[in-house]
């Protein structure tokens, strides 16, 4: 079995209703979210699947507040604050927070929340079209990672701006950090203005401009005169999309669940590598078995108990890692590998060792040898547990000298 490489994670913004791609600048507009799937799946028409996503989610109900809270991780966070904001106790609201820092006499932090749920749903329709959302973040938090020069003072504003809508993540170097909203005809006003008041308090405050078309980095550019202020710096949003943005793996402003290091794939990738080393030790052991002493054989058995031990380990994780992200998972339809692997591992009798498998296309392969003293039904009653008359797939025994054997088979179709 052959493991593409994956390819890296494409970013997309979804802002108010349009969605916004890197490089060109295009926008697609939809009317509800059934509608923003299917423009992005055509999007990608034409992409190998899966395609990976690194989704930057702005929805009107996405909403951003400063709050007081306790030094601590997400759930220490939601049992703080999920009195007064209730959805974070809602698995179907997405929400997430930026880093915990001192302010003033307390802590505080900037939390992000769906007042109505979407992003779950979102990221679990694009998996079944073969679109696979590795990360979502609130377009504030990409706002601030995206300058590519930082102040001495440390002090961030940057401003993302179309005719109908604005955002900015806003962090005075002696003040408190803050997210703005602006909807309707006037924005390009409101943010001019309060552009203008920014600068009137401090003409050299480094300030990033994001617009999202030509018309509106013209137009901020007349409302806070950026040639009479070195320190703010226009760019397009095409062009803020694609910049190479990194954001740490356990940033607090994900909003969806945190991948583990063992995914259910990778857990049972480790199994399967795991049986097969098992088998090539095993079967030169079970050869020689006739020569061997009883102290070689007792230790056989222990070495073979402790993978055995592992092994499991590896299932018991496949199996809640899979749990916690079966509402996510989806893709481009294919044979069932992952299936086929887990049966194996989990019918494979102590007396049966495999020496290989080799899946190619839509056939499969095994061989192997039985332990000397083993029934003689041993692989015919292993092949009928692996591959029940339900099964998704067919598999055929044939002994062979010494105790060897093979099984062919394929999915069905």
């Amino acid at each position: 079995m052959y493991i593409s490489r994956p390819s890296e994670p494409r970013t997309v913004l979804l802002w108010g209703d349009r969605w916004w791609f890197a490089g060109t600048g295009d926008s697609k507009q939809f009317a509800d979210l059934a509608q923003a799937v299917e423009l992005l799946v055509a999007h990608f028409a034409s992409e190998p699947k899966p395609v990976r996503i690194r989704l930057l989610f702005q929805p009107d109900a996405l909403q951003t507040v400063a709050v007081t809270c306790p030094q601590g991780d997400r759930a220490t966070l939601a049992a703080a604050l999920s009195d007064e904001f209730s959805e974070l106790s809602k698995p179907e609201h997405a929400w997430s927070h930026e880093p915990v820092l001192p302010n003033l006499s307390d802590v505080a932090t900037l939390r992000h929340v769906e007042e109505q749920p979407g992003l779950l749903g979102l990221a679990t329709q694009l998996a079944r079209r073969g679109l696979a959302v590795d990360s979502a973040w609130p377009l504030a938090t990409f706002l601030h990672a995206l300058p590519q020069d930082w102040s001495k003072s440390g002090a961030v504003t940057v401003v993302a701006v179309h005719k109908e809508r604005a955002i900015s993540y806003c962090h005075p170097a002696d003040g408190v950090r803050e997210v703005l909203h602006w909807h309707g005809g006037s924005t390009l006003v409101e943010v001019g203005a309060w552009l203008d008041r920014l600068l009137e308090r401090d003409a050299e405050e480094p300030i990033l401009l994001v617009g999202a078309d030509e018309a509106a980095v013209a137009a901020l550019g007349v409302f806070v005169g950026v040639k009479e202020h070195p320190g703010v710096e226009l760019l397009s949003l095409g062009e803020a999309l694609a910049r190479p943005v990194e954001f740490p793996r356990y940033h607090p402003a994900q909003l969806l669940p945190r991948s583990p290091m063992v995914t259910a794939q990778r857990a049972m990738i480790a199994a399967s590598v795991a049986l097969l080393l098992a088998a090539g030790w095993c079967g030169t052991t079970y050869v020689r078995a006739h020569l061997a002493t009883r102290v070689a054989a007792k230790h056989q058995q222990e070495q073979l108990a402790a993978l055995r031990s592992e092994v499991a380990q590896l299932r018991e994780n496949a199996a809640e890692i899979a749990g916690l992200r079966r509402s996510l998972e989806g893709g481009a339809a294919g044979p069932p590998c992952g299936d086929l692997l887990e049966k194996i591992a989990t019918t494979l009798p102590a007396q049966v060792t495999l020496g290989s498998l080799r899946i190619t296309g839509r056939t499969v392969a095994l061989d192997g040898w039985v332990a000397p003293g083993a029934g003689r039904n041993a692989v015919d009653d292993w092949r009928s547990r692996l591959a029940p008359a339900d099964a998704p797939w067919t598999a055929e025994a044939k002994n062979g000298p010494a105790g060897s054997f093979s099984l062919m088979g394929g999915f069905r179709l």
